[in-house]
């Protein structure tokens, strides 16, 4: 499997990063309900938010290095033939991306605002270098949780259910192009 795409696939470096980005957000969203379960102030309920943070972390740099290499080479050829399915695809892709910095931008942002170390899995701390500031914590905290999440949420459910449309209906291939093992036959 190539690394780069091809006109029928997405590369292998461009699957890797779709495959990550939907576990690490997966796995925020996961450290996130479980941190749920614990009483306030208990040590569990930290670490299941330190491990929400870092989770967050990650998306928020690796999204970075996605679009890099999304901007380096071209990719593949659209299978849709309507225009308005295409600019529709092409919306849903690009607020996606906007998402996964806006969500893990406006965790940090809180973290910082609220005086809160964030710490990448134990490996290194992103420092606290903004002055606190609670009120505007808990503003970020509202759109985190409140206008982001359900955006990206209904923005996902889009994406698979146009990935399930396109694989059981139309037929056309599209949902085989971005699964992981499979290239050009």
């Amino acid at each position: 499997m190539p690394a780069r795409n091809t006109p029928m696939y997405w590369g292998w470096v461009a699957k890797s990063f779709h495959w990550l980005m939907f576990a690490l957000i997966v796995g925020a969203w996961f450290a996130f309900e479980q941190h749920e379960d614990f009483p306030k102030g208990s040590t569990e309920r930290a670490e299941w938010m330190n491990l929400h943070r870092a989770f967050g972390a990650s998306v928020f740099f690796l999204v970075w290095l996605r679009l890099a290499w999304r901007f380096s080479g071209p990719a593949p050829d659209s299978v849709i033939t309507s225009k308005w399915q295409h600019r529709a695809a092409e919306g849903v892709h690009w607020a996606l991306y906007f998402l996964m910095i806006m969500m893990p931008l406006s965790g940090l942002l809180m973290s910082q605002f609220d005086g809160r170390v964030v710490s990448w899995f134990g490996v290194f701390d992103i420092p606290v270098f903004l002055s606190e500031n609670k009120p505007l914590a808990e503003q970020l905290k509202g759109l985190h949780e409140d206008v982001w999440w359900p955006l990206l949420l209904t923005l996902i459910g889009l994406h698979v259910a146009a990935a399930v449309w396109h694989q059981f209906i139309v037929k056309d291939g599209v949902l085989k192009r971005m699964l992981p093992f499979t290239s050009r036959s």
